[in-house]
């Protein structure tokens, strides 16, 4: 991928959206220039290319201004994600500085039409600016040099912009197309089709909200959404999904910790049942994030997932003995921090990897378990920080 180094690309963007604006700048000169002192019949082309290039970038401008605010100086404006400035929450004001504003049920159940919904807009933008730059040729052509000088800035200002929107859509696809924490290597690896993707552990709600273990969805307790990208980015680790007692066949949210190369194989064969286990053979999961931390045997990378219970037995005692005509064997334990067990790996339909790009190796065990050959835990590192801001809530 062209620039996948994320602080490289990141820099780039910043450049590219200068350099955008001081070329506004310049037409915008040039064109109040040219209204002041055009016919009526001239102004007829000027003033709509005005309006266009302002509407254009007036907006950017804007949102670019509110980003450096933020970045640089956010900490000092809201200390916290609860505190406002002048009505605005900390979250409201990210969407405004990303260009993320418009924001619908959609986006909170599929994250990753965030960067795309900025990157058409960016699109949408350019074909103003380009809609502009034809009145002014024609307005050139008809009443020159009224429009020939903003002719000339705007034609060499597409240069920089085309760069920025496909330099945006890198950003985009960077994130969620070509993350491989588990390869260094340009040719993506096969991965299941289960696998939906890599996931920084930054990427988290709790990671990314500034009170411990406060939920970003709006629904909070109340949400029905069992979509992975959702239950990960916008609701706490500690939120418990458990099956309803009464009905086999359904589908629910579990979760899963193991060591980093571990990971890395699940996304690529799929997951391997155990031979033995307190509830029998099968894989193991927890009804929440946080139930993980002391019920794994390996750290370092979560995953969430999508399975199908089928027939579930249900069980307050260890080594039940479970009849076998049933698929999961489901563990009900008295202080809330339930586990499952699903007899067939053909179960689990679909996850998400989460990994900890920072692992504390004192927490892991010792030697190179879960490493890699090359003897890291990860290959390919994501800069989180270059999307700060751009996943806030609703």
């Amino acid at each position: 991928m062209w620039l996948k180094d994320d602080l490289e690309r990141f820099q780039y963007l910043l450049s590219l959206h200068l350099i955008n604006t001081i070329a506004f700048l310049v037409r915008f000169i040039i064109i109040c220039a040219d209204i002041s002192s055009a016919s009526s019949d001239a102004k007829g082309y000027l003033v709509p290319i005005l309006l266009l290039d302002l509407g254009a970038s007036v907006i950017l401008l804007f949102s670019n201004i509110v980003y450096v605010l933020l970045r640089y100086i956010g900490p000092v404006i809201f200390e916290t994600d609860r505190n406002k400035m002048l009505c605005c929450s900390q979250s409201f004001a990210w969407r405004l500085a990303t260009i993320t504003c418009v924001r619908c049920d959609c986006h909170l159940e599929h994250p990753q039409a965030i960067l795309l919904t900025r990157f058409f807009t960016l699109v949408f933008f350019e074909l103003l600016k380009f809609i502009a730059f034809v009145l002014a040729c024609a307005c050139a052509n008809k009443y020159g040099p009224y429009g020939l000088g903003y002719c000339i800035v705007a034609a060499f200002s597409f240069v920089p912009s085309i760069f920025t929107v496909v330099v945006e859509y890198l950003h985009h696809h960077r994130l969620w197309l070509d993350y491989r924490p588990d390869s260094s290597e340009k040719k993506k690896p096969t991965y299941c089709s289960g696998h939906r993707c890599f996931l920084p552990m930054a990427m988290l709600n709790d990671q990314q909200t500034s009170h411990w273990q406060q939920t970003q969805c709006p629904k909070r307790d109340e949400c029905q959404s069992r979509n992975l990208y959702h239950v990960l980015m916008y609701h706490s680790g500690n939120q418990r999904y458990p099956p309803a007692k009464t009905a086999d066949g359904q589908t629910v949210v579990g979760f899963h910790q193991t060591d980093h190369k571990a990971a890395y194989s699940i996304a690529k064969t799929g997951f391997r049942a155990s031979k033995k286990g307190m509830l029998g053979p099968g894989v193991y999961f927890a009804t929440s994030l946080d139930h993980t931390e002391f019920k794994a045997q390996q750290y370092g990378t979560y995953i969430c997932a999508k399975i199908d219970l089928r027939r579930t037995f249900r069980t307050k005692t260890k080594n039940p003995t479970v009849p076998t005509n049933y698929d999961t064997v489901y563990f009900e334990h008295d202080r809330g921090a339930d586990e499952f067990c699903v007899r067939k790996e053909q179960q689990i339909q679909s996850w998400i990897i989460v990994v900890d790009q920072d692992p504390n190796e004192r927490v892991l065990k010792k030697g190179n378990a879960g490493r890699l050959d090359s003897g890291k835990f990860i290959e390919d590192r994501l800069n989180e920080n270059v999307y700060k801001g751009c996943f806030a809530s609703l």
